[in-house]
C-alpha cells in the first residue's frame, strides 16, 4: 500500500509569502499614517496651547489701550512707524500692570510693545525670531528719577523717542520678555470704524483726520502670526527660520480679512525660495497660521 504525504506545493508557498508581504506592507503603511497623524496632532495641540494664552494676553492689552488724543501711539502707518517691511512692531499706552525695572514694583499704567526680534546681530541668540512683549510700568506723579523712562502725567511723550527699545532690535533687551517662543512672523493692520481695512490708523476720507488722535478711527487691530512648534524648530537654525519668515509677505492695503493667511499658506504649500524648498515637508507642514481681531474700547467722547 502506498502512503501519500500531503504538503504545500511550491506555488502555494509563493502565494502565501506574497499575501503575507502585502499584508505586512499594508499594516506598515497604516502604522506610519497613524504615527504621522498623531505627530501632526501633537504639534497642533502644542501650538494651540502656546498661542491661545498669548492671544488672550494681547486681547487684554489692546482692550485696555488708553485712547486719548494727547497720548502717543507707535505703529504701522504713523510718522515714526512707517511702512514696516517684514515683521511689524507696535507700542501704545495701556491701563494694565507693568513693572518698574529698578524697584520690582508694579504700576497700573504701562507702555506695551510687541515685536519679533529680527536683529541680524542676534542670529544665534535665544531671542532671535521670537515674539517679545514689553510692559513698562509708569509713575503717575511726574517723577521719572526712579525709572529713567519718564512719567505719563503732565505732558505728552513720544513713545519711540523715550522708549528707544521700541524701534531698536538689540540682541538682548531687559525691557522685553519672550512672550511667544513659537511665533516667528508678526503682521497686523487696522479695521477702521467705517468698516474698511487699512495700514494707516486713521480715516483719511474724514476732514482733519491725519493722525491716530487717540485711535478714534480704529475699531480693531487685526494681527496675523505664524508659529513653529518646538519639535520642528529644534531641527532648524535661526537663520533658516528667518528665511521662512521672509517668504511670508506683508499685508496689502485694501485686502480683506483672511487674504493674508491665504497668501502665507500658498507660500508654504508651494515655496519659491530654494532654501525653503530644501527643508523637509514635515517641518513646513508644522507651521500654523493665526489671525485675530483685537477690538479696542470705544473712544471717549
Amino acid at each position: 500500500m502506498r502512503h501519500f504525504i500531503r504538503a504545500f506545493t511550491l506555488v502555494e508557498i509563493l502565494i502565501a509569502i506574497s499575501l503575507l508581504g502585502i499584508l505586512t506592507l499594508l499594516l506598515s503603511r497604516l502604522f506610519n499614517s497613524a504615527a504621522i497623524t498623531t505627530s501632526m496632532s501633537g504639534k497642533r495641540m502644542e501650538s494651540e496651547g502656546q498661542i491661545r494664552p498669548l492671544l488672550d494676553r494681547m486681547a487684554i492689552d489692546f482692550a485696555q489701550m488708553a485712547k486719548r488724543a494727547d497720548l502717543d501711539f507707535y505703529g504701522k502707518g504713523t510718522a515714526d512707524g512707517g511702512a514696516m517691511t517684514g515683521n511689524d512692531r507696535i507700542a501704545f499706552f495701556s491701563m494694565v500692570p507693568g513693572d518698574y525695572p529698578s524697584t520690582g514694583s508694579e504700576s497700573p499704567f504701562s507702555v506695551i510693545a510687541y515685536k519679533v526680534n529680527s536683529s541680524l546681530a542676534a542670529a544665534n541668540a535665544a531671542v532671535y525670531t521670537r515674539f517679545q512683549r514689553m510692559a513698562r510700568g509708569l509713575v503717575m506723579n511726574g517723577d521719572s528719577s526712579a525709572i529713567n523712562d519718564g512719567p505719563i502725567a503732565f505732558a505728552p511723550v513720544n513713545i519711540s523717542t523715550v522708549w528707544t527699545s521700541v524701534t531698536s532690535n538689540a540682541t538682548t533687551d531687559s525691557k522685553y520678555e519672550i512672550a511667544g517662543p513659537q511665533v516667528f512672523r508678526f503682521e497686523y493692520y487696522y479695521l477702521l470704524t467705517n468698516g474698511t481695512f487699512s495700514t494707516t490708523p486713521w480715516d483719511p476720507s474724514l476732514a482733519g483726520h491725519a493722525s491716530p488722535a487717540g485711535m478714534r478711527d480704529v475699531a480693531a487691530v487685526v494681527a496675523a502670526m505664524a508659529t513653529l512648534d518646538s519639535r520642528s524648530r529644534v531641527l532648524l537654525t535661526n537663520p533658516q527660520v528667518a528665511t521662512i519668515s521672509g517668504t511670508l509677505i506683508d499685508y496689502a492695503p485694501g485686502s480683506g480679512p483672511g487674504w493674508l493667511l491665504t497668501q502665507w499658506q500658498n507660500a508654504l504649500n508651494t515655496p519659491t525660495n530654494a532654501s525653503v524648498q530644501a527643508l523637509p515637508r514635515s517641518i513646513i507642514a508644522g507651521i500654523r497660521l493665526y489671525e485675530r481681531h483685537f477690538y479696542l474700547a470705544p473712544t471717549p467722547q
